[in-house]
């Protein structure tokens, strides 16, 4: 069975991503192919990277255009039978175990699963005592401990247009209103940095690209006037509507 971590990074990240490659070689995921999506807008930075002979398809461009449509472009290039969206603030850890997740992702009904994360080491061993293997039913899934999933869905986000995009909620509700089910795992826990310098958290500081699923998601307005990030308790009648029609078995 082919399995491909998809990976998207930045000039300003290539620190972290070398590193995120460490870790992969670290905890024995050299089995996986790698793939990677670079946004070089500073020009020749993808010249730092290590372990080039680990990715088995390298996409480069000079200028940003989000995680969303980053992902979307390099799915195109890729076939695998399981993808892992990972990204370059992450860490695998000795926590780190992708095999029932896997397992859930090739069930025909399943849509992404979601495995767990923490934002500091310290956090990550809080949680460890609490990893009990058990999936739930979760409509809205980010990226977390790394987002797994199959062939059948990967195809339809391939169908998606590469826009900029604020989160990537469409590609969760995409999943679910096409009739499959959503999972968060708490049996895997990776590193996850989020809101770091650089990234994501400047782009959308940058950018301000809408956001994709007004037409399922009742989004939430925090108190500086942005919207909040989509929840499963966000998600409106009419997706559930689309679900429940399309339901896979």
């Amino acid at each position: 069975m082919k399995k491909t971590f998809i990976i998207i990074s930045v000039s300003d990240r290539i620190r972290e991503l070398n590193a995120l490659v460490q870790s992969i070689i670290n905890h024995n995921f050299t089995d996986y192919d790698l793939a990677l999506y670079f946004q070089d807008y500073e020009g020749d930075r993808i010249k730092e990277l290590e372990h080039r002979e680990l990715f088995s398809k390298i996409i480069v461009v000079g200028q940003k255009i989000g995680c969303h449509a980053a992902r979307v472009n390099l799915l195109k290039e890729v076939r695998s039978d399981i993808y892992i969206n990972l990204d370059d603030d992450m860490l695998l850890t000795p926590y780190t175990h992708y095999e029932k997740a896997i397992e859930k992702a090739l069930e025909p009904g399943t849509g992404f699963v979601l495995t767990n994360w923490a934002r500091t080491p310290r956090l990550l061993l809080e949680k460890v005592p609490k990893m009990d293997g058990k999936f739930r039913k979760q409509i809205m899934c980010y990226q977390g401990g790394g987002m797994v999933y199959s062939e059948k869905i990967a195809e339809l986000i391939r169908q998606l247009p590469s826009k900029k995009y604020m989160f990537d909620d469409l590609w969760s509700m995409t999943s679910y209103i096409n009739g499959y089910t959503n999972y968060a795992y708490n049996g895997s826990l990776a590193l996850h940095m989020v809101c770091r310098k650089g990234g994501m958290q400047t782009f959308m500081k940058e950018e301000k690209p809408p956001y994709a699923c007004e037409e399922y998601i009742n989004y939430r307005t925090l108190k500086n006037g942005e919207y909040a990030i989509g929840l499963d308790r966000d998600v409106n009648d009419y997706a559930k509507m689309l679900h429940k029609k399309n339901i896979k078995k």
